[in-house]
């Protein structure tokens, strides 16, 4: 009689607190059955409680789950993570959404696991000489202090990836591009009539913004939307999540009588039906952006995007073919907004948007990754 393979065990620690079924979480649930089918188990920690349809269909898919707060002293957390391995013996601990380069990597001379860290946020850029000089130097530093134990660093993009290798001096061998996937199944155009009756919309140009945060940037949208309306009276802004902007703006939009313009969603579940119905979707965003979800799904709708240039963002939105890439200034934004809707090129734009994501950023090619370099590692 054949011997059963010996399960192994992932540890995933997520600095989250999942509010909503968002990409990300769509991303755990598959990357759950995944393991599962490869006869790994997978414990999976989170900073709060996630919302029931997380929790259930993680449950379902047969990972446990933690809550643990991390604490602000990563001494603090060495011990708190050293029990958690002790007592669950994983054989690789992944982290996500945490600090890299902290004391915590020191575990694996205690326990023989390997060590994974996926950097999906951008960060903020260093726009003055000395600030690049004192970050390069800070990171530098660091990444000798405390690389010891991390077998693999994940980039979402090849611009996260260059950030670590030429500006941290982070050995290349120890980096690897996986990029975010989306599940092209749910983000396909609804029937767009009732969603049009739900948000009062008729045949206006629609412009999208996700994240009401100051470093998304949309006051930079607001700043210029006189001057769109101009050009496109027809149109309707729509404004998706909440975020520490959300007063700030609505007093700038009462301040320029400009309600009939704009539409606060706050958060929603179902953020494919308002890219089912937009002409396009904005990202003015003020940090460098990573491999931004919102660009994946609106675009594998066929909804064309306009950004800022922004980190890895051109990995995903090639100019001119299936949206826009502008300098980070509120005006080149307007005009190129403009330009879109008098082109009359978001249908073939739109096709060329579906195509691109289909062929590079699905969410099961993503999960495959991460599976296989569990498997190499």
């Amino acid at each position: 009689m054949p011997q059963k393979t010996l399960k192994k065990r992932v540890l995933s620690i997520c600095d989250i607190s999942p509010t909503k079924f968002g990409s990300f979480e769509e991303f755990i649930v598959t990357l759950t059955e995944k393991l599962k089918d490869n006869n790994f188990e997978h414990l999976i920690i989170f900073r709060e409680n996630p919302i029931k349809i997380v929790e259930d269909s993680l449950l379902d898919q047969g990972a446990k789950i933690e809550i643990i707060k991390p604490s602000k002293y990563n001494i603090k957390n060495f011990m708190t993570f050293y029990k958690v391995i002790k007592k669950n013996r994983p054989d690789i601990v992944h982290f996500h959404f945490y600090p890299i380069y902290t004391i915590v990597n020191y575990l694996s001379f205690f326990f023989n696991v390997r060590i994974v860290y996926t950097d999906h946020m951008g960060g903020k850029e260093a726009k003055t000489i000395f600030k690049k000089i004192v970050r390069r130097i800070y990171y530098y530093v660091n990444s000798k202090l405390f690389s010891y134990g991390i077998n693999q660093i994940i980039c979402v993009s090849k611009f996260t990836k260059l950030k670590y290798a030429k500006y941290y001096g982070i050995h290349p061998g120890n980096l690897c591009v996986i990029y975010n996937g989306i599940n092209a199944d749910r983000f396909k155009r609804c029937d767009i009539t009732k969603i049009r009756e739900k948000y009062k919309i008729k045949d206006e140009f629609i412009i999208t913004c996700v994240g009401l945060r100051k470093d998304k940037g949309i006051h930079c949208l607001v700043k210029e939307i006189q001057s769109i309306i101009m050009k496109i009276p027809n149109t309707k802004i729509i404004l998706v999540g909440e975020g520490e902007c959300r007063s700030y703006l609505e007093a700038q939009i009462q301040k320029y009588n400009l309600e009939k313009y704009f539409i606060f969603t706050g958060q929603i579940s179902n953020i494919e039906e308002v890219y089912s119905i937009s002409s396009c979707v904005v990202m003015p965003t003020l940090v460098e952006e990573a491999c931004p979800f919102t660009a994946l799904e609106s675009m594998a709708i066929g909804v064309p995007v306009i950004a800022f240039d922004s980190g890895g963002i051109k990995e995903i939105v090639i100019d001119g073919q299936n949206g826009y890439i502008v300098p980070k200034n509120s005006n080149f934004l307007a005009k190129k907004i403009v330009y879109l809707h008098e082109r009359e090129a978001i249908d073939p734009m739109g096709e060329r948007c579906k195509k691109r994501i289909l062929e590079n950023f699905l969410l099961i090619q993503c999960v495959n990754n991460y599976i296989h370099l569990y498997d190499k590692i």
